[in-house]
């Protein structure tokens, strides 16, 4: 696989890359998300659920640690078969692409809520995928450099939500463990959407400038993640307790909300502004997985018709299935756990495959 210097990252870009394709809008719906079996323990299972993403993280390690230059895609052709590989490698695109409409409609639905109403949901859409489609056809590096831009953004709308501690009760957070270990399971697997598609390490891990580097990239997002979803769950809880949380839609809107910052007059506006950004560094990973993994699969002469099939496909499905919310998360929930079930299935399949095999020549 041969890759040209200019476009290899650094191991905080592959980092803030890994941070970017989990952390996005939905995660001001998580703490909604994890309260309805773990209650006030609701932050205990999101700690848990990052077993997830450091599993994919630790069989990513083991495989580029003995095929760093050869992503995912390569492997799977060469240990299961070219016919078998290539359709495993189709639903490993597929299983990206179920998250794309939803992203798209959510991010809509925040722009026509809280930012410009008077826009339809198929401008917004166009809007959104064409702008994430420009920016992914600047290359991998420059979804580096968006990836530590977006980063920090959300470090500053998050940071100054501790002051929410002023205002909370630790008594919306007790008795802790008072909902059992049971219930709190259950909440973990609840939140494994959130901590989805770490499994993107294994596309870009032959990118990274310095092979020796990848373990402490996907470990650090994973670590990252863990505590900016751990936060976002705890203040929301702290701040609205586990009865007000479900009659919000986006509860951690309304932790930014009460946030006071004297040189801004409403912060909740600036949380919006960035969250929106946020999304459209989504949609521009989404965009390029989504082609990296076609063009893989059979090689593409004209990207540009790709880009206009593809948005087509996904503006056409987040307005007739995504419209609204209750629909979205009737889907979702079934996708969801299809694609991250599947995923655990491919990859520790050829994880497996590799470490049996591994007294042969490459």
């Amino acid at each position: 696989m041969q890759i040209e210097k200019k476009n290899l990252l650094t191991p905080n870009e592959v980092t803030f890359i890994l941070i970017g394709i989990m952390f996005d809008v939905t995660a001001s719906n998580l703490p909604n998300v994890v309260i309805a079996n773990a209650k006030q323990d609701g932050w205990i299972s999101v700690i848990i659920g990052a077993i997830y993403p450091l599993y994919v993280a630790l069989l990513a390690i083991y495989v580029s640690g003995r095929f760093p230059k050869e992503n995912i895609l390569v492997l799977s052709r060469r240990y299961l078969g070219k016919t078998f590989g290539t359709i495993s490698n189709f639903l490993f695109l597929l299983s990206f692409f179920s998250y794309f409409p939803p992203l798209i409609s959510t991010l809509g639905i925040i722009i026509r809520t809280d930012a410009v109403p008077i826009l339809t949901p198929l401008k917004i859409y166009v809007v959104l995928f064409f702008a994430g489609v420009y920016a992914t056809s600047k290359g991998i590096k420059v979804l580096g450099r968006i990836g530590s831009i977006t980063f920090w953004m959300g470090i500053a709308i998050i940071i100054p939500t501790i002051s929410i501690l002023k205002q909370g009760s630790f008594l919306n957070i007790s008795p802790i463990f008072g909902t059992g270990i049971v219930n709190i399971l259950k909440g973990s697997l609840d939140c494994v959407y959130d901590y989805s598609l770490m499994e993107l390490i294994f596309l870009i891990y032959p990118f990274i400038n310095d092979s020796s580097k990848i373990k402490a990239s996907t470990l650090k997002a994973v670590g990252f993640t863990a505590i900016i979803y751990t936060w976002i769950t705890f203040i929301s809880i702290y701040y609205m307790g586990k009865d007000i949380i479900p009659k919000t839609i986006w509860s951690f809107f309304n932790v930014a909300e009460a946030v006071k910052v004297e040189i801004i007059n409403n912060f909740r506006y600036v949380f919006v502004f960035f969250w929106i950004i946020i999304a459209i560094k989504s949609l521009t990973i989404f965009n390029y997985v989504c082609i990296f993994i076609l063009d893989d699969i059979k090689k593409i002469k004209s990207k540009k018709i790709v880009y206009v099939v593809m948005a087509t496909v996904v503006i056409m499905l987040a307005k007739t299935y995504y419209g609204d919310l209750l629909a979205m998360n009737e889907i979702t929930k079934y996708t969801s756990p299809i694609s991250t079930i599947y995923n655990l299935l491919y990859l520790t399949l050829i994880t497996s495959l590799i470490w049996i095999k591994k007294g042969e020549a490459k």
